[in-house]
């Protein structure tokens, strides 16, 4: 009890310094709606004919994880699905526009306001994805409905902070009835914090399961080839991947989409301001883009609309992996996998323990940014090592498929063993 309120009490502390600022950032037609939903209120009835389950995806990569087990649920429950930033609503809204699926932002981890949310829609669970460790939630959530964690992940980093407070993390976790992990280390870690053994069930990841929309772009034909796709990029890697990009000088297409919308902006006054006295390379944002913009020899793209990069990997030669060349720990390397293209990754891919088997299975291959240049180069000139990198890829990611079927049996099993016990 004294551990929750002490934890209450740092949290609203530092909503005072951050909720403003996390207001304003937000565009004017969001902040009523954000900040309501935050607080716990909401502008439509909670009355269904079905049982509501409450997700929680904290953005994007999360919402598109568990896609398909929402779905598959959806067919028996209605779904109240939260997320935490705009891009992952945005997604959530395109992803789920015909199922009974109600999308809000994830309410402040204050009891007062957890509860009212709680009695509000009466779900019968709450599934928390990957990482999502809300005490309050977790404590008041568990103490009516069962409590599940799927997908679940933590990092070495995230470990090492959570063994610090041990004392504390240890009650929550154990309010959790099930934890579906993606890898055994993930599962040695909760049990080093405490958590029962019987508990914890090794999935697969469930981004393995992915269904990728094939879209049909009108000016893909007329890009100039080879085309190099640089996703979810970070500060500074735009400026190391365009380095090597115009090492190249050959006819070719850089396309490059920042992780974070809100960095559009400034990452096409930089490609502008980078190619300024190049008069053979034309820019273009994606939106602008169409065949009658393509004539020149050397193209680079910005991609600034959100939704369409899973799919846009689709058209390219070479993928390159963001968040990867500074110590972010990467972004998802699947979505290229999934239509068997040649995965070049930064060295700080930490956050995605898989990628091992990636480049084990040669599937992925790891450069720091002073040999990029090169590896692009290889793959470029060398068709069959393209191809073979990309079957490999291929072949791993279907490999490693089928967590959202066991994930979605176990939390079955358990909701039902939950409620003929209670």
């Amino acid at each position: 009890m004294q551990k929750n309120f002490f934890y209450s009490l740092i949290y609203l502390l530092a909503l005072v310094f951050f909720l403003p600022k996390e207001y304003f950032k937000r565009p004017k037609d969001l902040r009523r709606r954000w900040i309501k939903e935050k607080f716990g209120f909401f502008d439509y009835p909670a009355q269904s004919f079905k049982p509501k389950i409450w997700i929680h995806a904290v953005s994007v990569g999360e919402v598109l994880a568990v896609t398909n087990f929402i779905k598959k649920l959806s067919e028996n429950y209605d779904i109240v699905l939260s997320t935490i930033t705009d891009t992952g609503q945005k997604v959530a809204y395109e992803r789920f526009k015909s199922f009974p699926v109600k999308i809000i932002y994830l309410p402040l981890d204050i009891p007062f306001v957890i509860k009212r949310v709680l009695k509000f829609f009466n779900p019968v669970a709450l599934i928390l994805t990957e990482t999502e460790i809300w005490p309050n939630l977790i404590k008041y959530a568990s103490q009516r409905i069962p409590v599940f964690l799927i997908n679940g992940r933590i990092s070495e980093k995230s470990f090492k902070g959570y063994r610090k407070i041990r004392f504390f993390i240890k009650e929550i976790l154990n309010s959790i009835k099930l934890f579906c992990v993606q890898e055994e280390e993930y599962k040695k870690r909760l049990i080093a914090l405490g958590v029962s053994e019987e508990k914890i069930y090794v999935t697969g990841n469930m981004k393995f399961d992915l269904k990728i929309e094939r879209l049909e772009f009108p000016w893909e034909k007329s890009l100039p080839k080879p085309i190099v796709l640089a996703g979810s990029t970070h500060e500074p890697e735009e400026i190391i991947i365009l380095d090597a990009f115009l090492k190249l000088d050959i006819p070719s297409t850089l396309i490059v989409a920042p992780r974070h919308p809100e960095r559009f902006n400034e990452v096409e006054k930089l490609m502008k301001e980078y190619i300024k006295n190049r008069e053979d390379i034309f820019f273009s944002k994606i939106s602008n883009l169409s065949e009658s913009l393509v004539e020149k020899s050397r193209l680079i793209v910005l991609v600034d609309k959100i939704g369409i990069l899973a799919s846009l990997y689709r058209v390219c030669d070479v993928a390159i992996v963001g968040g990867s060349f500074i110590p972010h720990g990467g972004q998802n390397p699947l979505e290229p996998a999934y239509w068997r293209k040649p995965i070049v990754c930064g060295p700080y891919m930490f956050n995605f323990p898989f990628i091992e088997e990636f480049v084990k299975e040669e599937g992925c291959l790891i450069v720091d940014d002073k040999a990029l240049f090169s590896v692009l180069k290889e793959l470029i000139e060398n068709q069959e090592k393209k191809n073979k990198v990309g079957e490999n890829a291929y072949r791993v990611f279907s490999k490693k498929s089928g967590a959202t079927d066991k994930t979605i049996d176990l939390v079955m099993r358990s909701l039902l063993q939950y409620f003929q016990v209670n």
